[in-house]
């Protein structure tokens, strides 16, 4: 099949170059319509469940509400992983799947599970939110200026969001900051001392509209004759609940644009920040529009690296064929299939339907280095068969069909050892699928080339060339000068060449604890985090005031391009931050993107040690970088998950564990969610006493609602704006127990609580995990060593010597269960492909023993990749295996052309030594070509100077280290190990 394409391809020369034409044509049309993002597009198996339970607490939650829908959900369906908090007013539970399940199914048969199940009165409907790499922000705006922001939300409302809204491909977009209302604080100890209830105060508030807030303070109060001022303050500011925003020190609102999942992310990013610059100029110039976060910026760079060091490591590539060549001509033939084949392939992946992404286009830049090999082999043997003088088709016919078979065998073994990556679960399996592809698309499209179009374009090289170098050859190249004393040394030495392989193979695996493993490299903007935790119970001035204070300290110190500040709790992605995260008022969040020459880590180091001082009762933390959010994404991360029948248990479990873990060098900001506690009011209704009193039961339950949350109670329209009116929880507003049992209850006639119920101050969690449907508490922590594998086995080890409480169980997740899942699956993938590339040559050489003697090339890789690892300071983490995985394919090509012609030697009647030597110095030159033209044009790339090289430095280093020594170790062990075999067979065979 292959030599009837050669043949066709030779004798059309022309409709074949037309046809080469209209692939290019297509492909490079193809190009224009891929969608471009960040990472292949991933479904995660995650689904949330949110239920509101207002006015509840959180252990209320906890039992009413999480319990239920936590058994709802098990019964639903299997599950990896069930996690949930329970907070005042609200269950938050994220129920985790293995990858590939259906999520629309599992969604589906959550719903008809919850359908039967019968919440408390008050509680609303659960609601499901999947995971999706869409919920997170494509582009990220601020409004900021002198003026309120109240006002700066309106200009945002009503000049900004409709016609980002316009821009095709938006999803939403979402104002977050400038809410205010009028919040209703009331003084407890002078109600009590007037004999007014909270909800007498609620119905005189209710019974007007309000223009200003004067009218608000004189409202009256009926049965008395105080106003509104004389037992509470009124003042306008954040609403309850929402979040202060400030950029780069001023007021602001943020605005936040979600795509469609379909829509090309850059292409979208790119109108919007475009459009948001037309908006600019319609915007006073007390405002402005500043764009905080673009993702499609960050993709542009760092693809644009890709696309940099793909096309330099092209022309390095070509530099190596013509330093062997020394024909301009050749080298310029064997040239085109790189360009071709890379095009061929992004053609592959459009009808795929596979994106342009880091890691699709990481596969084709390395791809580059190995499209190159078939054209070499091909072009090589063919300029042979012309320098013995036969003419251009008889010479690309021949000189084909002797090299078709070992290098579709090559290319084949090559391209099936991606295969058991179809079968690889999990985060690995979806990150780098498209990647495998990528370059089986690629690969496929070389060997292609490499049979039909460098055939065909061979009859243009030049004659001159042509007698040039055979007249060179007859004199032998100095490394064939040099390679044949060596082969037959080797020959002569065999137990000693085997030992000394041996031994190198067996000190690069000694390696392995220097240098160290990792999971994934970070890939983000260069970006500084700073997390404000202020006591529990600050209000949300005071830690806007610490984040000033820290603001201020970023303004005058870092080398900053944006800093964007959130105090308090956003309503965006589900109670997030689009940067940073959400909290309560007493947390707050700072982002700062650095200036583009700025160095993260010590801009981060700098800035760590300069807020150390501002700390007092708060915490301030600073992280470098922003690892990605989702699961499966982390790269740094500890996470230890304990659980048990009780949460005192658990918790001394979690003290128990952090003592141990506190003295380990590569640990930082260890921290745990242990069920924190703070003195609440507790109110526990005596049904007699209500009777007794002519209370209603119903309508105190609904009081005490009113206590605990606070309520909307009327509205006030302030030149032109429209504020609510709410009144704050009057229980946090509760100083004492004394206070607490003289609080008046009560709409006409009040009583003191202490009549009716028992009352008292007890410590209350402020929130209540759970993991597996059981308690639960989590440790967090950073890590801050290279070699993140070593840390994490000296974590297990702490917790391992540890005697904790019957019934108390330990798992690790974060980065540790992603290398423990993600290395077994890579392992096992290697395994395999190793198993099916051996397959593939028993089939292509109709022989056992020929593709085992092939194999051996495999473990004299390991030297090179390793000890390249080592040289370059890079840990061993999913990239290099992946390296490792490619390896399996690439080192196996030139063991298979050097024996495949050994064997075509040998039945022309020459001795297995005499094969071995004639093989071996024929085979040399396109070998050493493979080999230096693939490391040429990787070697960009193991550099890793570009933001998106990152993962491909490390996958580039293990493939450069290894093709290096199993090039030139195949050279002589490959023939060691042939001739062993072949003294064995003639010694079977004669008896």
């Amino acid at each position: 099949m292959m030599n009837f394409l050669t043949r066709l391809s030779v004798r059309n020369r022309w409709l074949t170059l037309i046809l080469t034409t209209l692939v290019i044509l297509a492909s490079i049309l193809a190009i224009g319509n891929m969608k471009m993002e960040l990472i292949p597009d991933i479904e995660f198996p995650i689904i949330s469940v949110v239920t509101v339970y207002p006015g509840a607490p959180p252990a209320l939650v906890a039992d009413e509400i999480t319990v239920p829908v936590e058994s709802a959900i098990a019964e639903a369906g299997d599950f990896k992983e069930i996690t949930s908090t329970s907070s005042r007013n609200v269950s938050f539970i994220m129920v985790q799947y293995d990858f590939g399940t259906d999520m629309d199914e599992v969604a589906s048969e959550i719903s008809q599970s919850l359908a039967g199940l019968t919440l408390p009165t008050g509680a609303q409907p659960p609601q499901f939110f999947p995971m999706s790499m869409d919920i997170m922000p494509l582009v990220a705006l601020s409004l900021a200026g002198d003026i309120s922001t109240v006002e700066l939300r309106g200009i945002a409302i009503s000049q900004v969001v409709p016609r980002l809204e316009a821009v095709e491909g938006v999803y939403a977009v979402e104002v977050i900051g400038g809410e205010e209302q009028v919040i209703i604080a009331l003084d407890i100890g002078r109600m009590n001392q007037a004999g007014i209830s909270p909800s007498q105060v609620a119905g005189a508030l209710g019974a007007y509209q309000y223009s200003s807030l004067d009218e608000i303070e004189n409202t009256p109060l009926a049965m008395s004759q105080l106003t509104v001022k004389d037992i509470a303050g009124v003042a306008l500011g954040p609403a309850l609940g929402t979040a202060i925003t400030n950029t780069n020190g001023q007021p602001s609102v943020s605005i936040v644009v979600t795509k469609d999942p379909e829509a090309n992310m850059v292409e979208v990013a790119n109108a919007v920040v475009a459009e948001a610059e037309s908006i600019k100029e319609i915007l006073g110039n007390n405002v402005e529009l500043i764009t905080v976060l673009d993702q499609s910026d960050f993709i542009e760079r760092a693809i644009g690296d890709l696309y940099r060091e793909a096309i330099i490591g092209a022309i390095l590539a070509v530099v190596a064929i013509f330093l062997f060549l020394l024909a301009f001509r050749a080298s310029l033939v064997t040239a085109i299939s790189i360009p071709l084949s890379v095009l061929i392939g992004f053609l592959a992946m459009w009808l795929w339907g596979i994106t342009i992404n880091l890691l699709t286009l990481t596969a084709m830049a390395l791809a580059v280095g190995r499209v190159v090999d078939d054209a070499i082999v091909v072009l090589e043997v063919i300029y042979r068969h012309l320098k013995r003088g036969e003419g251009f088709k008889e010479a690309a016919i021949n000189g084909a069909r002797e090299v078709a078979t070992p290098i579709t065998s090559a290319t084949i073994a090559t391209v099936v050892v991606f295969i058991p990556l179809a079968l690889v679960g999990g985060m690995v399996g979806e990150l780098f699928l498209p990647f495998a592809l990528t370059v089986i698309f690629a690969l496929l499209a070389s060997l292609l080339v490499a049979l039909t179009v460098v055939p065909a374009l061979s009859g243009f090289i030049s004659p001159k060339e042509i007698k040039k170098e055979a007249e060179a050859e007859s004199r032998g190249t100095w490394y064939q000068r040099a390679y044949k004393p060596v082969l037959k040394w080797a020959l002569g030495h065999r137990a000693i060449t085997l030992l000394i392989t041996a031994a190198l193979v067996t000190g690069s695996f000694a390696l392995l604890p220097i240098i160290g493993t990792s999971f994934l490299p970070t890939t983000s903007e260069k970006m500084v985090m700073v997390e404000i935790e202020m006591p529990l119970g600050t209000d949300l001035e005071t830690t806007a005031e610490m984040a000033g204070q820290v603001e201020r300290v970023i303004a005058d110190s870092l080398s900053w391009k944006i800093y964007e500040t959130t105090v308090g709790t956003s309503t965006a992605f589900g109670g997030f931050s689009p940067m940073g995260g959400g909290g309560g008022s007493n947390s707050a969040f700072i982002m700062v993107i650095l200036q583009s020459d700025a160095d993260l880590e010590t801009e981060a180091a700098l800035l760590q040690g300069l807020v150390q001082p501002l700390e007092g009762e708060g915490k301030i933390t600073v992280s470098a970088g922003m690892e990605g959010g989702m699961p499966g994404m982390s790269s740094s991360s500890l996470v230890i998950t304990i659980t048990g029948q009780d949460s005192q248990s658990v918790a001394g479990a979690a003290d128990e564990i952090i003592t141990a873990l506190e003295d380990i060098s590569g640990l930082a900001d260890i921290e745990s969610d242990v069920i924190r506690a703070i003195p609440q009011p507790q109110i526990q209704l005596d049904p007699v006493s209500v009777m007794e009193h002519g209370l209603d039961l119903g309508e105190l339950n609904m009081e005490l609602g009113l206590l605990m949350t606070g309520a909307p109670v009327s509205q006030l329209n302030l030149n032109g704006d429209v504020y609510e009116v709410f009144m704050a929880p009057p229980m946090q507003q509760v100083g004492s127990l004394e206070q607490l049992r003289e609080m008046r209850i009560g709409l006409t006639d009040t009583v003191a609580l202490s009549d009716i119920a028992a009352v008292s101050f007890e410590l209350e969690s402020t929130q209540i995990h759970r993991a597996d449907q059981k308690p639960a508490v989590q440790i967090t922590a950073a890590i801050t060593e290279k070699d993140v594998g070593a840390v994490n086995l000296e974590v297990e080890d702490r917790i391992n010597a540890l005697s904790l409480a019957p019934g108390v169980g330990i798992s690790m997740g974060g980065v540790f269960e992603d290398m423990t899942e993600g290395f077994g699956q890579m392992g096992i993938a290697i395994i395999v492909a190793i198993f099916i590339a051996y397959l593939v040559l028993v089939v292509t050489f109709r022989s056992f023993l020929n593709p085992f003697i092939i194999m051996f090339s495999l473990p004299v890789a390991t030297i090179g990749a390793l000890l390249g690892l080592l040289i370059t300071g890079h840990t061993l983490g999913i990239s290099a295996l992946m390296g490792l995985l490619m390896l399996v394919g690439i080192v196996l090509t030139n063991a298979i052309v050097l024996i495949a012609l050994v064997d075509q030697l040998r039945r022309k009647g020459l001795s297995a030594y005499d094969a071995l030597i004639e093989g071996g110095n024929i085979r040399l030159r396109p070998i050493l070509m493979t080999m230096t033209a693939t490391s040429f044009a990787m070697f960009p790339l193991a550099l890793g100077f570009g933001e998106g090289t990152v993962i491909a430095a490390e996958l580039a280093t293990v493939v450069i280290g290894g093709l290096f020594t199993s090039t030139l170790l195949t050279l002589v062990v490959v023939p060691v190990i042939y001739s062993l075999f072949d003294g064995l067979r003639r010694r079977v065979a004669r008896g």
